[in-house]
């Protein structure tokens, strides 16, 4: 008849027999349990085993003597450190448990003998024997490397999170302070008008900026939650070049830059979108502006090579070091942040330069030797054959007849700016503070067209658009004017009834073409 027993019943009454049984029944499940186990088996942890699953953390067979204080003539096969130091012996987790007679809890880092670091939670209990004395002690570990790499990851997001915005907050006061300087200079310039144009140049300029700080981080918010859609058109590269230049072209002028183009006579098509090549292509003109010292080069060059067309955008500025080559176009990773330098940046702009290229199926790159060096970003996209163009169709040409204009903005200032450039083109304007009173003045006035601000008091512009159309029918074309501007505010604009959707601020020349477009759809 064979005893069944566990090895933790009681110990009165077992026979050495059971007790060596149930102290290697005890061994076994210590070796095979998931958990990393040490056992120290003498007071001075000069002999040290342990399971399976801690010899493979170690990364050491399953039968050698993992103590690193060994007998001599033998080398530890690992280290203990702790925040990147190495503990000193008498501090080592299992000698203070033993030496203070102790329970030790702590996290520490384990260096194999590869280099490789994990990290470890690790507890120690102290052994006794049957006199009350220390006899060894034993050490349980968990393995919390990843989720370490977790937190350091958050941590380091929350970093530059914080520098993001402090950035932002940076970026945005840049063009502030110069638009806020030039109303100033306005009032004062009285009869001066060389004066007056020049305050306007800065202001148009300093209002791009903010525009394309504002687009920027919309767009990257678009292409990570996979909501930017592309209009494909047949393009000429050097047209989209030269959209670029212009918009840097001020950039460069106030650095002292020379800024140079280099095109072949024969177009370089491709089949893409115009505005967002043009922006990936602006922002990298933009990086190479902003990092080069006053008085560089800048240039761009559109080639064509083995079926794509290759675009070359060179500066001779601070370079990129090695070390950081690898994150360059991370979000909000910066070359440079140093704060002598007068721009920055938010770290956004090669970041969705490279979505952008990507999205056409092409690839961004970047090349330097290193720090003052400069640096040259390569753009490759797939070219496409050459197709017959269209003539340009008068037909297509605004029309400037009167057209009744319908204004709803609860912002007074943003109103009367608006009514007076509509007025200023020959329209006939009514203007609206909410959206209870749009829809009123609708009923009496019949405009042709209607610019409704969605974040109304009363009645927002959503509810107005749907009373209104249902009085008006498509008598009028509505035109959302907002601050929303994601792809779910685009299509809440389309179920209410809405025709187009203008994010703010509105390019002036984009709601002239909509309001002669409605005047012209009167007139046919």
């Amino acid at each position: 008849m064979v005893n069944l027993f566990s090895p933790f019943d009681p110990l009165e009454g077992s026979t050495i027999d059971e007790l060596t049984t149930r102290l290697r029944a005890l061994g076994r499940i210590l070796a095979r349990a998931p958990v990393p186990i040490a056992v120290a088996h003498d007071a001075g942890c000069r002999f040290i085993s342990a399971n399976d699953a801690l010899a493979k953390l170690l990364g050491v067979a399953g039968d050698v003597n993992i103590s690193l204080t060994p007998p001599p003539g033998e080398q530890p096969l690992y280290r203990i450190e702790r925040d990147g130091r190495p503990i000193p012996a008498e501090d080592l987790p299992m000698q203070y448990a033993i030496a203070h007679r102790c329970h030790v809890t702590n996290d520490i880092e384990i260096v194999r003998a590869d280099g490789s670091v994990v990290y470890v939670q690790n507890d120690v209990e102290p052994l006794y024997d049957a006199h009350g004395n220390v006899c060894g002690c034993v050490s349980v570990c968990v393995d919390i490397t990843e989720r370490k790499r977790a937190q350091d990851i958050l941590r380091e997001a929350d970093r530059r999170k914080d520098e993001f915005l402090a950035t932002l907050a940076h970026e945005l006061r840049n063009p502030l302070a110069p638009i806020s300087n030039a109303l100033e200079l306005m009032r004062r310039a009285g009869d001066d008008w060389t004066l007056k144009d020049r305050a306007l140049s800065i202001m148009g300029r300093q209002l791009q900026q903010l525009v394309r700080l504002t687009d920027d981080l919309l767009d990257v918010s678009r292409i990570t939650t996979n909501r930017l859609e592309l209009r494909r058109e047949h393009i000429d590269v050097r047209s989209v070049i030269a959209s670029a230049v212009e918009t840097t072209q001020p950039l460069a002028e106030a650095a002292g830059h020379a800024l140079t183009v280099n095109v072949p006579n024969e177009p370089l098509w491709i089949d893409a979108d115009f505005t967002r090549m043009s922006q990936a292509l602006a922002n990298l003109l933009n990086n190479a502006v902003k990092y080069t010292e006053r008085g560089g080069r800048v240039s761009i060059t559109g080639t064509l090579r083995d079926g794509d067309v290759i675009i070359e955008v060179q500066d001779t500025g601070i370079g990129i070091d090695p070390a950081l080559m690898p994150r360059i176009f991370d979000m909000f990773m910066q070359a440079d942040r140093r704060s002598s330098r007068a721009q920055t940046g938010l770290g956004i702009g090669l970041t969705l330069a490279k979505r952008l290229v990507e999205l056409h199926d092409g690839r961004l790159e970047a090349r330097s030797d290193g720090p003052g060096t400069g640096t040259t970003f390569t753009v490759r996209v797939p070219a496409s054959a050459a197709r017959a163009e269209r003539p340009p169709d008068d037909r297509d040409a605004p029309l400037t007849s009167c057209c009744r204009v319908l204004i709803a903005e609860d912002i007074p200032d943003a109103a009367e700016m608006l009514r007076l450039f509509v007025k200023q083109l020959g329209h006939e304007v009514r203007v609206a503070a909410d959206g209870v009173q749009a829809v009123t003045i609708a009923g009496e006035f019949h405009p042709h067209i209607a610019l409704l601000d969605i974040g109304m008091p009363r009645m927002d512009g959503y509810e107005a658009a749907r009373q209104i159309r249902a009085v008006m029918g498509r008598d009028v074309v509505l035109v959302a004017l907002t601050g929303w501007g994601q792809m779910e505010d685009q299509r809440r604009a389309r179920e209410a009834g809405f025709d187009h959707h203008l994010t703010k601020p509105a390019n002036p020349q984009v709601v002239e073409e909509l309001i002669a477009a409605a005047a012209k759809e009167r007139h046919n």
